[in-house]
């Protein structure tokens, strides 16, 4: 019983990381249900975790800006002469590359050539290969290539908050962010 004239302190709200130490413990405890339990009390702050690691993206693209943009130039600059040269040879308006990711070599590189228009008109079916036929890059090239972290954030929110098709969640979310890069880089388009 409460006593008299004594007021009860308010439950204070748990923050994300006590919940998360709550569920490691539950975890190894073999607790399913109050890690379930935890696990819908995390799901409220879904939000907010979301925006923070939006805004966290978002400052970090910010503050590599600048040096991102002296690395361009600088890479500019190294491009030989003879390598314009060549490119023009074969009609390439330039390349785009990709770098080795630890184990991963991709040794990649992809020539932006301009394409002929082998038919007109046609119907249905769906744009497989539209658009890597309209700039000489796939929709995962450009987005690797051309898209924001937080574009890329949201990506990958989409694709892994889908309940049936990862798939079609990425390209849907791919969609608006593949308009503006166009929109921002007229040049991918082969004339």
């Amino acid at each position: 019983m409460e006593e008299q004239g004594k007021v009860q302190e308010p439950v204070k709200e748990q923050t994300v990381e006590e919940i998360v130490a709550l569920i490691t413990v539950a975890g190894a405890a073999n607790n399913l249900a109050e890690v379930i339990r935890l696990g819908n009390q995390l799901k409220k702050f879904q939000a907010d975790i979301q925006k923070a690691e939006a805004e966290r993206l978002k400052k970090e693209a910010e503050a590599m800006a600048g040096v991102q943009e002296k690395l361009a130039v600088d890479i500019w600059k190294e491009i030989t002469p003879a390598t314009k040269k060549r490119l023009a040879e074969v009609k390439a308006k330039g390349y785009t590359f990709k770098l080795d990711d630890g184990d991963v070599q991709y040794k990649s590189v992809s020539l932006t050539v301009p394409t002929i228009k082998t038919r007109t008109g046609g119907g249905g079916g769906g744009s497989t290969g539209a658009l890597k036929a309209q700039t000489g890059l796939s929709r995962h090239e450009l987005v690797d290539a051309y898209a924001t972290d937080e574009e890329k954030a949201t990506i990958a929110d989409a694709e892994a908050g889908a309940a049936s098709r990862p798939d079609s969640a990425r390209y849907s979310a791919e969609k608006p962010v593949i308009k503006r890069i166009l929109a921002d880089n007229p040049d991918l388009i082969k004339h």
